[in-house]
Protein backbone atom coordinates (compact mmCIF):
# COMPACT_ATOMS: atom_id res chain seq x y z
CA UNK A 1 0.00 0.00 0.00
CA UNK A 2 1.48 3.32 -0.59
CA UNK A 3 2.37 5.49 2.20
CA UNK A 4 0.54 9.35 2.26
CA UNK A 5 2.57 12.06 1.17
CA UNK A 6 3.36 14.33 4.64
CA UNK A 7 2.81 17.87 4.21
CA UNK A 8 5.85 19.58 5.45
CA UNK A 9 5.80 23.14 7.15
CA UNK A 10 8.64 25.63 5.39
CA UNK A 11 9.47 28.59 7.37
CA UNK A 12 10.37 31.74 5.31
CA UNK A 13 13.85 31.69 5.80
CA UNK A 14 14.40 28.15 4.59
CA UNK A 15 12.13 29.09 1.37
CA UNK A 16 14.74 31.65 1.17
CA UNK A 17 17.77 28.61 0.90
CA UNK A 18 15.49 26.34 -0.51
CA UNK A 19 14.35 29.31 -3.63
CA UNK A 20 18.12 30.15 -3.59
CA UNK A 21 19.32 26.70 -3.72
CA UNK A 22 17.05 25.18 -6.87
CA UNK A 23 17.07 25.67 -10.35
CA UNK A 24 14.27 27.16 -11.90
CA UNK A 25 11.50 24.60 -13.36
CA UNK A 26 12.66 21.98 -11.14
CA UNK A 27 9.75 23.95 -8.26
CA UNK A 28 6.15 25.55 -8.15
CA UNK A 29 5.25 28.15 -5.72
CA UNK A 30 1.35 28.67 -5.46
CA UNK A 31 -0.22 31.55 -4.38
CA UNK A 32 -4.18 30.15 -3.30
CA UNK A 33 -5.83 33.76 -1.90
CA UNK A 34 -7.95 35.24 -4.17
CA UNK A 35 -6.83 37.03 -7.36
CA UNK A 36 -7.42 40.79 -5.67
CA UNK A 37 -5.08 39.36 -2.77
CA UNK A 38 -2.68 38.74 -5.80
CA UNK A 39 -2.68 41.74 -7.39
CA UNK A 40 -1.79 43.89 -3.90
CA UNK A 41 1.21 42.05 -3.12
CA UNK A 42 2.18 38.33 -4.25
CA UNK A 43 6.02 36.06 -4.30
CA UNK A 44 7.97 36.52 -7.44
CA UNK A 45 7.39 33.45 -9.83
CA UNK A 46 4.12 32.79 -8.04
CA UNK A 47 1.44 31.07 -9.83
CA UNK A 48 -1.95 31.88 -8.84
CA UNK A 49 -4.72 29.22 -8.06
CA UNK A 50 -7.07 30.37 -5.79
CA UNK A 51 -8.16 27.46 -3.24
CA UNK A 52 -11.36 26.82 -4.61
CA UNK A 53 -10.10 26.37 -8.01
CA UNK A 54 -7.37 23.96 -6.76
CA UNK A 55 -9.18 20.62 -7.39
CA UNK A 56 -9.35 21.44 -10.97
CA UNK A 57 -6.28 22.75 -11.83
CA UNK A 58 -3.83 20.32 -9.95
CA UNK A 59 -3.22 19.66 -13.99
CA UNK A 60 -1.35 22.57 -14.68
CA UNK A 61 1.22 21.76 -11.78
CA UNK A 62 3.88 19.41 -13.40
CA UNK A 63 3.53 16.28 -11.55
CA UNK A 64 7.07 15.33 -10.20
CA UNK A 65 8.09 18.62 -9.32
CA UNK A 66 8.28 19.48 -5.35
CA UNK A 67 5.59 22.36 -4.95
CA UNK A 68 5.47 25.58 -1.91
CA UNK A 69 1.97 26.60 -1.04
CA UNK A 70 0.80 29.95 0.61
CA UNK A 71 -1.71 32.35 1.49
CA UNK A 72 -2.07 35.15 4.05
CA UNK A 73 -1.28 33.49 7.03
CA UNK A 74 -1.08 29.73 6.45
CA UNK A 75 -4.27 29.02 6.84
CA UNK A 76 -5.32 28.31 3.28
CA UNK A 77 -2.47 27.44 1.77
CA UNK A 78 -2.39 24.26 4.52
CA UNK A 79 -5.78 23.23 3.33
CA UNK A 80 -4.93 23.65 -0.67
CA UNK A 81 -1.73 21.54 0.55
CA UNK A 82 -3.67 19.04 1.85
CA UNK A 83 -5.74 18.98 -1.36
CA UNK A 84 -3.22 18.08 -3.32
CA UNK A 85 -1.92 15.47 -0.88
CA UNK A 86 -4.93 13.61 -1.66
CA UNK A 87 -5.10 14.34 -5.14
CA UNK A 88 -2.59 11.40 -5.49
CA UNK A 89 -1.68 13.94 -8.80
CA UNK A 90 1.71 16.12 -6.72
CA UNK A 91 4.15 13.28 -6.73
CA UNK A 92 7.05 15.51 -5.21
CA UNK A 93 7.52 17.19 -1.91
CA UNK A 94 4.64 19.23 -0.78
CA UNK A 95 5.08 22.44 1.11
CA UNK A 96 3.46 24.85 3.56
CA UNK A 97 4.55 28.28 4.02
CA UNK A 98 4.55 28.93 7.71
CA UNK A 99 2.87 32.45 8.30
CA UNK A 100 2.12 33.11 4.85
CA UNK A 101 2.77 36.34 3.07
CA UNK A 102 2.45 38.40 6.31
CA UNK A 103 5.67 36.25 7.62
CA UNK A 104 7.65 36.67 4.43
CA UNK A 105 10.41 39.37 3.85
CA UNK A 106 11.98 37.96 1.16
CA UNK A 107 10.74 40.29 -1.37
CA UNK A 108 7.46 40.80 -3.03
CA UNK A 109 6.00 42.66 -5.67
CA UNK A 110 2.01 43.75 -6.57
CA UNK A 111 0.52 43.61 -9.85
CA UNK A 112 -0.17 40.41 -11.87
CA UNK A 113 2.23 39.55 -14.63
CA UNK A 114 1.94 42.04 -17.59
CA UNK A 115 2.09 39.73 -20.10
CA UNK A 116 -0.20 41.83 -22.07
CA UNK A 117 2.37 43.87 -22.97
CA UNK A 118 3.03 40.64 -25.37
CA UNK A 119 -0.26 40.91 -27.39
CA UNK A 120 0.10 39.88 -30.89
CA UNK A 121 3.09 37.60 -30.37
CA UNK A 122 3.04 34.80 -33.49
CA UNK A 123 6.62 32.74 -32.76
CA UNK A 124 9.20 31.97 -30.00
CA UNK A 125 11.41 34.73 -32.15
CA UNK A 126 8.51 37.60 -31.45
CA UNK A 127 8.59 36.86 -27.95
CA UNK A 128 12.89 37.18 -27.42
CA UNK A 129 12.86 40.41 -29.38
CA UNK A 130 9.70 42.11 -26.90
CA UNK A 131 12.13 40.31 -23.93
CA UNK A 132 15.18 42.32 -25.91
CA UNK A 133 13.23 45.18 -25.55
CA UNK A 134 12.96 44.80 -22.05
CA UNK A 135 16.89 44.46 -21.18
CA UNK A 136 17.03 47.83 -23.38
CA UNK A 137 14.52 49.86 -21.08
CA UNK A 138 16.48 48.60 -17.69
CA UNK A 139 19.28 49.67 -19.27
CA UNK A 140 18.55 52.65 -20.20
CA UNK A 141 16.82 53.38 -16.55
CA UNK A 142 19.88 52.30 -15.06
CA UNK A 143 21.92 54.18 -17.20
CA UNK A 144 19.51 57.52 -16.59
CA UNK A 145 19.61 57.18 -12.61
CA UNK A 146 23.73 56.86 -13.30
CA UNK A 147 23.74 60.09 -15.37
CA UNK A 148 21.94 62.01 -12.94
CA UNK A 149 23.71 61.58 -9.89
CA UNK A 150 27.46 61.75 -8.17
CA UNK A 151 26.89 59.84 -5.15
CA UNK A 152 29.56 57.08 -5.13
CA UNK A 153 27.28 54.44 -3.85
CA UNK A 154 24.73 54.89 -6.31
CA UNK A 155 27.05 55.20 -9.14
CA UNK A 156 28.32 51.87 -8.32
CA UNK A 157 25.48 50.21 -8.27
CA UNK A 158 24.37 51.73 -11.46
CA UNK A 159 27.38 50.80 -12.69
CA UNK A 160 27.21 46.93 -11.92
CA UNK A 161 23.58 47.07 -13.27
CA UNK A 162 24.70 48.31 -16.23
CA UNK A 163 26.52 45.57 -16.76
CA UNK A 164 24.63 42.96 -15.76
CA UNK A 165 21.53 44.32 -18.16
CA UNK A 166 24.18 44.74 -20.86
CA UNK A 167 25.69 40.49 -20.51
CA UNK A 168 21.81 39.80 -19.96
CA UNK A 169 20.91 41.18 -23.33
CA UNK A 170 23.69 39.47 -24.62
CA UNK A 171 22.36 36.02 -23.35
CA UNK A 172 18.62 37.27 -24.96
CA UNK A 173 20.56 37.68 -28.24
CA UNK A 174 21.98 34.33 -28.51
CA UNK A 175 18.77 32.55 -28.10
CA UNK A 176 17.18 35.23 -30.53
CA UNK A 177 19.63 34.10 -33.32
CA UNK A 178 18.53 30.67 -32.66
CA UNK A 179 14.59 31.73 -33.81
CA UNK A 180 15.36 34.32 -35.82
CA UNK A 181 13.10 34.13 -39.36
CA UNK A 182 12.79 37.64 -40.33
CA UNK A 183 12.56 37.56 -44.00
CA UNK A 184 14.08 40.98 -44.12
CA UNK A 185 17.50 39.55 -43.78
CA UNK A 186 20.52 38.53 -41.37
CA UNK A 187 19.84 39.11 -37.71
CA UNK A 188 21.93 42.61 -37.44
CA UNK A 189 24.95 42.39 -35.13
CA UNK A 190 24.32 42.58 -31.28
CA UNK A 191 25.86 46.10 -31.17
CA UNK A 192 23.44 47.26 -33.74
CA UNK A 193 20.14 46.06 -32.74
CA UNK A 194 20.47 47.25 -29.16
CA UNK A 195 21.36 50.49 -30.34
CA UNK A 196 17.93 50.95 -32.68
CA UNK A 197 15.73 49.05 -29.81
CA UNK A 198 13.33 51.90 -28.05
CA UNK A 199 13.80 50.27 -25.05
CA UNK A 200 10.28 52.19 -23.14
CA UNK A 201 8.82 48.97 -21.65
CA UNK A 202 10.83 47.22 -18.43
CA UNK A 203 11.68 43.83 -18.02
CA UNK A 204 8.66 42.98 -15.53
CA UNK A 205 6.06 44.92 -17.85
CA UNK A 206 6.71 48.14 -16.14
CA UNK A 207 6.86 51.47 -18.51
CA UNK A 208 9.83 53.76 -18.17
CA UNK A 209 7.81 56.67 -17.94
CA UNK A 210 5.55 55.49 -15.24
CA UNK A 211 8.81 55.22 -13.20
CA UNK A 212 9.86 59.27 -13.75
CA UNK A 213 8.83 60.88 -10.85
CA UNK A 214 9.48 57.66 -8.65
CA UNK A 215 12.93 58.19 -9.99
CA UNK A 216 13.12 62.01 -9.38
CA UNK A 217 11.71 61.29 -5.88
CA UNK A 218 14.53 58.87 -5.17
CA UNK A 219 17.27 60.83 -6.77
CA UNK A 220 16.62 63.70 -4.17
CA UNK A 221 16.12 60.85 -1.52
CA UNK A 222 18.04 57.99 0.90
CA UNK A 223 20.29 55.63 -1.90
CA UNK A 224 17.84 52.46 -0.09
CA UNK A 225 15.13 54.30 -2.11
CA UNK A 226 17.28 53.65 -5.45
CA UNK A 227 18.20 50.23 -4.34
CA UNK A 228 14.73 49.55 -4.25
CA UNK A 229 13.48 50.37 -6.92
CA UNK A 230 16.26 48.54 -8.68
CA UNK A 231 15.01 45.44 -6.67
CA UNK A 232 11.43 45.80 -7.47
CA UNK A 233 12.49 46.26 -11.09
CA UNK A 234 14.16 42.85 -10.90
CA UNK A 235 11.91 41.13 -9.45
CA UNK A 236 9.05 41.86 -11.61
CA UNK A 237 11.32 41.03 -14.17
CA UNK A 238 12.01 37.34 -12.63
CA UNK A 239 7.98 36.95 -12.40
CA UNK A 240 7.33 37.74 -15.78
CA UNK A 241 9.92 35.65 -16.92
CA UNK A 242 8.39 32.87 -14.90
CA UNK A 243 5.04 33.25 -15.91
CA UNK A 244 6.48 33.43 -19.74
CA UNK A 245 8.29 30.05 -19.52
CA UNK A 246 4.59 28.64 -18.31
CA UNK A 247 3.08 30.39 -21.88
CA UNK A 248 5.80 29.33 -23.63
CA UNK A 249 5.38 25.73 -22.30
CA UNK A 250 2.00 25.92 -23.62
CA UNK A 251 0.60 25.25 -19.43
CA UNK A 252 -2.28 27.78 -18.59
CA UNK A 253 -1.16 30.14 -21.32
CA UNK A 254 -1.50 31.11 -24.60
CA UNK A 255 1.87 30.09 -26.87
CA UNK A 256 2.34 26.25 -26.67
CA UNK A 257 6.33 27.05 -28.13
CA UNK A 258 7.37 24.08 -26.67
CA UNK A 259 10.18 22.99 -23.85
CA UNK A 260 13.49 24.35 -25.24
CA UNK A 261 11.65 27.96 -25.39
CA UNK A 262 10.37 27.15 -21.68
CA UNK A 263 13.91 25.97 -20.70
CA UNK A 264 15.27 29.66 -22.06
CA UNK A 265 12.84 31.20 -19.99
CA UNK A 266 13.66 29.43 -16.90
CA UNK A 267 17.17 30.71 -17.73
CA UNK A 268 16.01 34.00 -18.16
CA UNK A 269 14.49 33.58 -14.56
CA UNK A 270 17.56 32.48 -13.17
CA UNK A 271 19.36 35.32 -14.16
CA UNK A 272 17.13 37.94 -12.58
CA UNK A 273 16.38 35.90 -9.61
CA UNK A 274 20.61 36.39 -9.64
CA UNK A 275 20.56 39.81 -10.17
CA UNK A 276 18.06 40.64 -7.60
CA UNK A 277 20.27 38.59 -4.95
CA UNK A 278 23.04 41.06 -5.67
CA UNK A 279 20.85 43.81 -5.44
CA UNK A 280 19.91 42.66 -1.88
CA UNK A 281 23.54 42.48 -0.93
CA UNK A 282 23.94 46.19 -2.05
CA UNK A 283 20.67 46.71 0.19
CA UNK A 284 22.45 45.63 2.93
CA UNK A 285 25.66 47.99 2.52
CA UNK A 286 23.48 50.78 2.37
CA UNK A 287 21.92 49.85 5.72
CA UNK A 288 24.88 49.22 7.17
CA UNK A 289 26.41 52.87 6.05
CA UNK A 290 23.18 54.61 7.11
CA UNK A 291 23.38 53.06 10.92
Amino acid sequence: MEISRVVRAISPEQLREFMDGREEGTYSLVDVRQPEEYRREHLPGALLIPVPELETRLHELPAGQDVVFYCRSGARSSAAALIAQDSGVIRGSIFNLEGGITAWDGGSIGSMPRVEVFAGIRTAGDLLMKALEMEKAAYILYATVRASTDRDMICELMDTLIGVEEAHARVVYKYLAQYWTDGSGELPAFEQLFEMLNGRILEGGLCVDELQPWIRGALAGECMELADLALEVELNAYDLYRTLARHAAGTGGAYGFGADAELIFLNLASQEKHHARLIMSKVAAFGATAA
